[in-house]
């Protein structure tokens, strides 16, 4: 095998140890897709859904700036009756494929020990297991990236492959980049990665990678003028990055790993980044060297393809959900390097072991278990709204996403509705609001939409604040408040 590790015996049972890893995979996605509430944009992606598939495919390519395979899927499956559990479940299910396929590529290049120890990592990683139960395009995308990085490491590993399994091999991965394009822009990140890998490493397969690149992107050549049109907006979703870049890349790296939706953390936050940078320096220093050439770490490379893309077209692309390659790189690079101190220095090795693995194991169960680290409490909130508020009501939310969530119970129905989604839309708010006694606020998010707060000052010198509930997680991404205010 291509790895540059000390040689371990073959562990025992490990299949069955496999086995295991993938079931802890499976309950804890499973698990958190079953306990946690919808996030906004599943929300909204069941909004779209649901639509005419002329209406949905004109909203991604207008407002949701996303290429439109994964809408002509989950139009497909709510056509067909599935419910919104129904699809959490086959994200989750395509999560715990791409675990079982990250092992088939460490395996490929490090040995079933590394392969099982990264395995585990990627089973038990918040990020992922946060990700992989989305009703996004996230699991599926990573599902196809995943799988092109497995087929790439059996061409380049096996040896005793016949000209007809290189050649659907070949077929597959571009058949798979051409999915992974249409479903994230991203994935040409993941193309462009693994081009230059054949160019530096293996140029034997150059030319094959260049034809199927080819042949993926001319499956993709409809979606460019659409692609045109959204790359202005693309990458500039996220306005509370847009003064702080520094600080949004010194979390990034604990944020794409065990710190998901931490950003404004403050203490929590900066431990984690720190832990973060850590384990990524010392997992390079100990792991990375003979190991450069390894198709399991070269899965980082988009990460750093997309931070370049960020600084030299001045997007905002720092959010965690871009970077999940690179946590599947780094449980990689964590395997190889534990095996690697282990070897040398047992009880060190034994040591950092127990401390990334305990990390990982304990954030990534919280993230499942504990709903302080779930998605804003819409249940909750929909069940006050329902139970308190009265016919002629006006409901306000600031910013608008957690319509897409909440118009999936009978309330809203009842009531007339004001979306504030832009700064451009508070002032004329104000004037909407004039003719009801008494206005619902609803706060999530809304700094960047609002960040004087003006709305609020606005209402409070026409109204008085007859009730104010809060609805805290401990990501503060996730909070919401619920403001009642009445004419004085």
């Amino acid at each position: 095998m291509p790895s540059d590790i000390p040689s371990i015996a073959k562990p025992i049972r490990a299949p069955a140890l496999l086995g295991a890893v993938l079931l802890g995979a499976t309950v804890l996605r499973v698990a958190a897709a079953l306990r946690r509430p919808l996030q906004v944009d599943e929300g909204y992606s069941l909004h779209l859904a649901a639509l005419p598939i002329n209406q949905g495919l004109s909203a991604v390519a207008t407002l949701d700036v996303h290429p439109p395979l994964f809408l002509l899927v989950t139009h497909a499956l709510h056509s067909v009756g599935v419910s919104d559990i129904g699809m959490r479940l086959i994200m989750a299910a395509l999560g715990v494929a791409s675990v079982g396929m990250f092992y088939g590529i460490v395996r490929a290049w490090h040995g079933e020990h590394v392969a099982l120890i990264a395995a585990a990592f990627a089973a038990f990683m918040p990020s992922l297991i946060f990700y992989d139960t989305m009703i996004r395009m996230y699991a599926p995308f990573d599902a196809f990236a995943v799988a092109t990085f497995l087929l790439l490491s059996f061409l380049y590993t096996r040896e005793d492959l016949t000209v007809a399994q290189r050649r659907a091999l070949w077929c597959g991965w571009a058949f798979a980049c051409g999915a992974m394009i249409q479903t994230l822009y991203l994935g040409f990140f993941v193309i462009a990665a693994q081009l230059g890998y054949a160019a530096l490493v293996r140029r034997d397969g150059l030319v094959r990678s260049l034809i199927g690149a080819a042949i993926a992107c001319l499956t993709w050549l409809p979606q460019l003028p659409t692609f045109l049109n959204q790359l202005p907006r693309g990458g500039l979703a996220f306005p509370f990055y847009a003064q702080h870049q520094l600080a949004a890349l010194f979390e990034l790296p604990g944020q794409a790993t065990i710190a998901v939706q931490t950003h404004g953390a403050g203490l929590v936050v900066v431990l984690a980044s720190l832990f973060a940078w850590a384990w990524i320096a010392i997992s390079l220093a100990v792991g990375l060297r003979g190991n450069a050439a390894s198709v399991a770490i070269w899965m980082g490379v988009p990460a750093l393809l997309t931070l370049a893309y960020s600084a030299i077209a001045h997007k905002l692309l720092y959010t965690d959900r871009y970077y999940l390659l690179f946590a599947y790189a780094l449980c990689a690079l964590t395997a190889v390097a534990l095996v690697r101190a282990t070897a040398r220095r047992t009880n060190l090795g034994w040591a950092c072991g127990v401390v990334a693995g305990a990390t990982v194991g304990v954030l990534g169960c919280a993230y499942t278990f504990d709903d302080r680290l779930y998605t804003a409490d819409w249940p909750h909130i929909a069940q006050l709204l329902g139970e308190r508020t009265q016919p002629r009501d006006l409901i306000v939310m600031e910013q608008g996403s957690p319509f897409f969530v909440l118009e999936r119970g009978p309330q809203l129905g009842r009531h007339p509705l004001i979306l504030v989604f832009h700064r451009g839309q508070v002032a004329p708010t104000l004037d909407l609001v004039k003719p009801f006694r008494r206005v619902w606020l609803l706060l999530f998010q809304s700094g960047p939409v609002d960040p004087n707060a003006d709305l609020v000052v606005g209402f409070e010198k026409r109204y008085r604040v007859a009730g104010l509930w809060a609805f805290e997680r401990w990501l503060p991404a996730e909070n919401a408040t619920v403001v009642l205010f009445v004419q004085k």
